[in-house]
């Protein structure tokens, strides 16, 4: 009982260190990844507020140069020609925190995205930044988008295909790859979203549909950085206080397993001392009968011996079983025969008392046990159902196979057990408060008899009982 008492306790401790790690874990994660989206919902509203107050882009024709769009605040214009589009190396994309994918360049060298502040030069005027386009030439970009990751701007024709494109870095970006994210998007058939590491929205702006994509790469790189980290901290703390909560609850369980098993040395002590005066007892009151014949009182000392004397012997059993100086010779036993030998004599109880007595036990019913221990858990069960089925009730034992084993089911008509008892009627010395079965002799210690047969053969036993009209019991031998 200790043992399963310390089991439960670490058992439980244990699973509640686990779910609080998790869910600490599980919110630094939400955090980190309801901060990144609200910095890119924000940084694309900057964005599509920067382009449409910007001139603008067009589209020059096949080969042509792009040319310098006026304005302070303009960028250089990459344009796109079909011939490009065709000739552009298949890119591979690399799986991202949710299966979308990375952009690769046509050599197959991973992007990185690069220093936000670096690229000014030294003769630049305060306010702006230089940055190289595609063709070569520097593009001035504001202090407002210089503060963003990276991002392009795709202007787009009518079929959805690229008319133009722009980007703060456009060294990292290559025609193909702004390509291959339009045909994902347009795939997609959403106006907003996240394909890998890049989040786009689509926005009509002066009239020309344009998709604008911010690369939030670093981010979740540091996202997935800190939720790592976070995984193996939380481990190893997790750990750690596993450990200590399991020496803990051992030792705050030791004080009552050493109490427990001093009351089961008294129960020992207690019985074998007892069990000697009885006998003398016993003896002298024979003696008296002999010399002054049957007497009244000579009978009442005889019947107290009696019933004291099977409380002792139910004590040492249950002593025995403590310490484990009982064992069960288990052998295969037909439960149905060994079950039918010990109730049969119960029909004249039966009789005797008016009640009813029901036998149904099946033939070649196989388990394994010891049978004497069957036997004496039958008669348990059997004795308690006739002292608790009310007069003029009915009993009933029943046999089935059970898996690979069987089932002994013993029931009984009466007033009952109320759920509240139900869950301590195999306890020690404990009965079932009502004032009738205060009256029935009795220690409550022939279910706990019962339950430590049980456990020595591993199976199972439970009460079930629907208060005034039937009670039953159940036990599951393998």
């Amino acid at each position: 009982m200790i043992r399963k008492l310390r089991i439960r306790m670490t058992v439980l401790v244990i699973a509640i260190l686990v779910l609080v790690s998790a869910g600490i874990v599980f919110s630094i994660n939400y955090l980190n990844w309801r901060n990144i989206r609200r910095q890119v919902n924000g940084a694309l509203e900057t964005l599509i507020e920067n382009s449409g107050s910007r001139p603008a882009l067009r589209r020059d024709g096949p080969g042509d140069m792009p040319e310098r769009m006026s304005g302070e605040d303009a960028n250089t214009v990459t344009e796109i020609s079909e011939s490009t589009l065709s000739k552009e190396s298949g890119t591979e994309r690399m799986e991202g925190p949710e299966g979308g994918a990375e952009a690769e360049d046509a050599s197959g060298v991973e992007m990185h995205s690069p220093a936000l502040s670096s690229g000014a030069g030294k003769g630049d005027p305060p306010g702006e930044r230089h940055k190289p386009s595609s063709t070569g030439q520097p593009v001035e970009v504001d202090d407002a988008l210089a503060s963003l990751s990276n991002y392009y701007v795709v202007t787009l024709s009518s079929e959805d295909t690229v008319r133009s494109w722009t980007s703060d870095r456009s060294d990292l970006y290559t025609d193909g790859q702004v390509a291959d994210m339009v045909a994902l998007v347009t795939q997609s058939g959403r106006d907003s979203g996240r394909i890998g590491t890049q989040f786009y929205r689509l926005a009509t702006i002066r009239g020309q549909r344009q998709l604008i994509v911010l690369d939030e790469r670093l981010d979740i790189m540091n996202a997935r950085s800190v939720l790592r980290t976070t995984v193996l901290i939380a481990a190893i703390a997790c750990l750690i206080l596993c450990i200590a909560a399991s020496l803990l609850i051992r030792a705050m369980i030791r004080p009552v397993a050493e109490s427990f098993d001093r009351q089961k040395q008294f129960v020992w002590d207690a019985s074998h001392e007892l069990k000697t005066p009885l006998a003398v007892i016993g003896a002298n009151a024979d003696v008296l009968e002999e010399e002054i014949g049957k007497n009244e009182y000579l009978g009442y000392i005889r019947s107290e011996v009696t019933r004291t004397d099977k409380l002792v012997q139910n004590l040492l059993m249950l002593a025995r079983m403590d310490q484990g100086t009982v064992k069960a010779n288990l052998e295969r036993v037909d439960l149905g025969r060994t079950v039918e030998g010990v109730a049969l004599p119960f029909e004249s109880t039966a009789f005797e008392e008016g009640k009813t007595f029901e036998i149904h036990t099946q033939k070649n019913v196989f388990c394994t046990g010891d049978p004497a221990m069957l036997q004496q858990l039958t008669v348990i069960l059997l004795g308690n159902a006739f002292k608790y089925c009310g007069e003029h009730g009915t009993v009933r034992i029943f046999v089935t196979p059970r898996g690979k084993g069987g089932e002994i089911r013993v029931t009984n008509t009466g007033e009952g057990i109320a759920p509240k008892d139900l869950e301590r009627i195999f306890d020690r010395f404990y009965r079932v408060d009502t004032s009738r079965n205060r009256e029935k002799e009795g220690y409550g210690l022939g279910l706990s008899i019962a339950h430590k047969i049980v456990e020595e053969h591993r199976g199972k036993i439970r009460a079930v009982s629907e208060p005034g009209k039937e009670t039953a019991f159940i036990v599951t031998i393998p």
